[in-house]
């Protein structure tokens, strides 16, 4: 990743992040406010939003998740996973997590901070997105028990966005939920995600 990339990510988190003005454009349901009686029993996890360099572009690593029983299946999602009792802070388990999905090397992550926190009410879990730098294109290695693809997305598309998209999401259960989403040639990005870079895009556009 360019110098001048970290030292602007650097700098603009130290401003007033967008928070719940991003958070809302992508919700689901266009709720992003829980009270504490909703959030007292909440699994700690983080995500890592990892920006590298590659053919002179940055990007960000995105996975998408197998199929399976359960409500992420085959949802596009930012490596990480669940606070583990060995984990040192919320920023070991963003890398940690990263290490066993998609094989980044911890040592080399420059964490340059975080984004502000979300929930998820459907899995329990509150999620702190982590923000990390490298200056190279890391040898991904995939864990295929929880990644069937890695998916490379240029910040620069990222930052070209002018509006979301939306799109519908058909439950197990028949259920239709419309909500908005990231169209990124083809691949479909919403709900925890999607409200994550949605954050990433105000920030870095000001």
């Amino acid at each position: 990743m360019s110098k001048s990339l970290k030292i602007r990510l650097a700098e603009k988190l130290t401003l007033e992040l967008p928070g719940e003005k991003a958070h809302l454009e992508a919700a689901p349901f266009r709720r992003t406010r829980y009270d504490q009686e909703e959030l007292a029993d909440a699994r700690q996890s983080a995500v890592l939003v990892l920006c590298y360099q590659k053919n002179k572009e940055s990007y960000i690593a995105l996975i998408q998740r197998p199929k399976y029983e359960g409500v992420h299946s085959g949802q596009i999602a930012l490596p990480g996973g669940k606070v583990e009792k060995t984990d040192k802070n919320i920023v070991h388990t963003a890398l940690r997590e990263a290490n066993e999905e998609i094989g980044i090397i911890m040592e080399d992550v420059e964490v340059v901070g975080q984004l502000t926190e979300i929930y998820i009410p459907v899995s329990n879990f509150k999620v702190t997105p982590v923000i990390g730098c490298v200056h190279y294109c890391p040898d991904f290695i995939l864990d295929k028990r929880e990644v069937e693809e890695l998916i490379e997305l240029k910040l620069s598309d990222l930052t070209a966005v002018k509006e979301l998209s939306e799109t519908q999401i058909t439950f197990p259960n028949h259920e239709i939920l419309k909500t908005p989403c990231f169209n990124f040639n083809t691949k479909i990005v919403w709900g925890a995600t999607a409200i994550i870079l949605n954050e990433m895009r105000w920030m870095l556009k000001g």
